[in-house]
């Protein structure tokens, strides 16, 4: 197998937006609405947005409400602009501390059987946690809506997630993801390189919705390639005016846009919020890294040493848990086969599941595994040559146990 491997990606909001915008779904994802079946005044002005000052925008007037791109409404409160971050950095003051997020399911909600199903699917693909809330100050209410719609990241005090009786399980997701900071995927910057826009199909009042970040004067931040099969992603005839294609794949290819489950890409740029990338080389060589046997995400694949190159199976995401996420697969933990302590035991990825043998404390250049208070992550028999294997052993400060985080 090629040690290459392409990411996924997912597109995602701005920090400077994440406070101010609400994302949400219609009944459909083919056409994803916080107001189904509403059409309003069609209106372009110049808005206030936090960190990026004045911008102009156009939106529609539904019910009382600025509703941008279909499903994103403005806040009509005035909230202090923060001080702008660089494109591609996580402000922390928009993601959920400890990526843990409080939420309440109100009591008036039908099935929130959906909601707790959704919940279920984003703890096994990533290391985003939530919890019934109890004091906490800043928390999501799950409650009854028209459509379905969320605040895009964490807006600070209580912040509404609205479901429609037609929102599914997989628009829960969806909503989940624009709660966590994620934006919908084909609005990232590049995304005519890989899909057409078909305006000419577009009902009229919608044609703002299919704007790129760039074409909104906004910010955004891309990472990897396009993902077709984002959960994030527009279906092909949302906001057809004649039943005819709004987006068309430029590759020839059928599908895109679904709302089963998070698709890699989405769980990879979910993680990429909230947990930061990392590689690591060894002691015994400055040009070995922790690394992935061949590229392989199938669980059970060891680990070993090889000569630094860039690739996924040589980058980690750095989880709050603890966890060492393979960015070939972020729901693959380094982990010490069958939880062994004896020294020589390898190291592994494998399902993430937040047992000791997936821990790691990393401090003065040593790994050290959860399991026991004198087991470092060690090069076998601190061998140098690629291909060497991972293991666990006593820790004793030499070469082979000294990591360097870069």
């Amino acid at each position: 197998m090629s040690r290459q491997h392409r990411f996924a990606r997912l597109s995602m909001s701005a920090s400077a937006l994440s406070t101010l915008l609400l994302g949400g779904c219609g009944v459909s994802h083919e056409t994803e609405q916080a107001f189904p079946g509403k059409a309003g005044e069609v209106v372009t002005a110049r808005v206030a947005l936090p960190g990026l000052g004045l911008q102009t925008v156009t939106y529609e007037k539904i019910d009382g409400m600025a509703v941008m791109e279909g499903d994103i409404l403005l806040d009509p409160r005035e909230e202090p602009a923060r001080s702008g971050q660089s494109v591609g950095r996580a402000n922390t003051g928009f993601r959920w501390p400890g990526a843990t997020v409080p939420y309440v399911i109100d009591a008036a909600l039908p099935d929130s059987d959906r909601v707790t199903s959704a919940i279920r699917h984003w703890e096994s693909k990533t290391s985003l946690r939530f919890k019934p809330r109890t004091t906490e100050a800043d928390y999501v209410r799950f409650r009854p809506g028209s459509g379905c719609s969320s605040f895009v990241g964490k807006k600070g005090g209580e912040q509404t997630l609205d479901l429609g009786g037609g929102c599914s399980v997989g628009s829960t997701i969806h909503e989940i993801g624009h709660a966590l900071g994620l934006w919908h995927e084909q609005s990232r910057a590049d995304r005519d390189n890989h899909i057409t826009i078909n305006w000419d199909n577009i009902q009229s009042e919608a044609q703002g919705n299919f704007k790129t970040y760039t074409q909104k004067g906004a910010d955004g931040m891309d990472l990897g390639p396009y993902d077709y099969g984002s959960i994030m992603h527009y279906g092909a005839y949302a906001f057809s005016s004649n039943g005819q294609p709004t987006i068309v794949r430029k590759d020839g290819g059928g599908d895109f846009g679904q709302r089963d489950g998070l698709s890699d890409g989405d769980t990879r740029g979910a993680e990429s919020l909230y947990s930061p990338r990392a590689r690591f080389s060894n002691g015994v060589a400055v040009n070995r890294c922790l690394d992935v046997v061949n590229g392989n995400s199938a669980q059970g694949t060891r680990t070993q040493i090889w000569e630094c190159n860039g690739s996924a199976s040589q980058e980690w995401f750095l989880s709050v848990h603890g966890e060492l996420r393979s960015t070939l697969a972020p729901n693959r933990c380094l982990d010490v086969t069958d939880g062994k302590t004896t020294w020589g035991t390898r190291v592994q990825i494998w399902e993430c599941n937040g047992s000791a043998s997936q821990r790691w404390t990393i401090s003065n250049g040593e790994v050290r595994s959860a399991q026991g208070s004198n087991l470092c992550l060690d090069v076998a028999g601190a061998g140098s040559a690629p291909g060497t294997a991972v293991q666990i052993w006593d820790c004793n400060r030499s070469a082979a146990q000294k990591w360097t985080r870069f």
